[in-house]
């Protein structure tokens, strides 16, 4: 089953190439130190996993991978492990429902191309410029009700190539199927090189590096009040290429490196993206009605009661984080707007600047 989709029908491979720099990878065992006298404490849903060892590593395009524990474009990161993380220095948190044998890195669902699969419902908003080394969004936080067999999320991603060949995503969603409650928690999605269609850690793909909270599949509250102007509560969410290595970076709150996908999934992805997207994606299947999505209010509804994406930028190959240009900004909605919709308020003020309202409750008859 596909788990999220990509209308691109106009991306160009061709993009700009971007010069490597020689820098370290930081990446050798023997940087660890472990205080062995140093109380651990991770959620009780996650085990501390060798990052050496985690099962990411068994793709066989990762054979001879050197895992890189942090990027070389983070200028302020202090590039040592704690011996009072979550995890010890060596390790790093996984979600314990991913175990080894969900991992077959021959097989896969695929993403599809052309119309979007019976049960999911899409609105984005995409850039339209080539060359791009990266995005940043600011993402609401929101609580909400779903069963099994639905499904809710809010994504920022990164694609090239022709239509869905290689993309990459992260985020928030519920996702009762795969963690059996309907709380928002940090996610990936991604569509490799080999079309395989993966979402946190149920594929080899991403490499986690992070000893702490937020880690992916982790809880994360507390969420937004439903009402309350001016108040917001959200995760920022970073994707970036690191110019010296290929890989690109998930960093969020400004400061937390989580992990990345390594350059030898991704080969259109390999000179930068030709787009980036902010959206939301919803799924049902057949037997239940189109779930929330975003806080479940209609963008119509204000500030105060709809979802948002705010900050919005793009990121060049200077690292330099600038703000999207709306004459380059393209909206796209599969849905009908009582069920879902998108509201692009371009300059929004100070704090958000680049902004857009989206979401709606779902419910029946939901195509347009």
């Amino acid at each position: 089953m596909a788990l999220f989709y990509f209308l691109v029908l106009s991306l160009c491979i061709t993009c700009c190439i971007v010069d490597a720099r020689s820098k370290p990878l930081l990446n050798e065992q023997n940087q660890f130190t472990t205080s062995y006298s140093t109380m651990h404490q991770v959620d009780n849903d996650f085990d501390c996993v060798d990052i050496y060892k985690q099962d990411t590593l068994q793709h066989p395009l990762l054979k001879n991978h050197k895992i890189q524990l942090y990027p070389t474009f983070a200028k302020n990161v202090v590039q040592s492990r704690r011996s009072n993380g979550e995890c010890p220095v060596d390790k790093t948190p996984i979600y314990k429902g991913i175990r080894k044998h969900q991992f077959d890195t021959n097989s896969s669902s695929k993403l599809q191309s052309g119309d979007l699969p019976i049960g999911y419902h899409t609105v984005s908003l995409d850039t339209t410029k080539d060359c791009i080394n990266g995005g940043y969004a600011a993402i609401s936080i929101y609580n909400l009700s779903l069963s099994v067999g639905q499904y809710s999320s809010s994504l920022i991603c990164v694609a090239s190539g022709q239509p869905n060949e290689n993309n990459i995503c992260a985020g928030l969603s519920v996702y009762p199927a795969l963690y059996g409650d309907s709380q928002p928690r940090i996610t990936t999605q991604w569509l490799d090189g080999t079309n395989r269609d993966c979402i946190d850690k149920r594929c080899s793909g991403f490499v986690q590096v992070t000893q702490d909270k937020p880690y992916i599949g982790v809880v994360r509250l507390p969420s937004t009040p439903i009402g309350e102007e001016g108040k917001k509560i959200v995760v920022n969410v970073k994707i970036q290429r690191d110019n010296s290595t290929g890989n690109w970076w998930l960093t969020l709150d400004e400061i937390v490196q989580v992990g990345y996908w390594p350059k030898e999934l991704f080969p259109h992805l390999s000179e930068g993206a030709s787009l980036v997207r902010f959206m939301g994606q919803v799924y049902a299947s057949p037997n239940l009605v189109n779930p929330p999505m975003g806080s479940g209010r209609l963008p119509k509804e204000g500030y105060a009661n709809a979802a948002l994406f705010g900050k919005l930028m793009t990121i060049d190959s200077e690292s330099t984080q600038s703000d999207v240009e709306p004459e380059d900004m393209k909206p796209y909605s599969d849905a009908n707007s009582d069920c879902y919709d998108l509201l692009y308020y371009k300059y929004s003020g100070p704090k958000y600047r680049q902004a857009f309202l989206f979401g709606g409750p779902g419910g029946q008859n939901c195509d347009k």
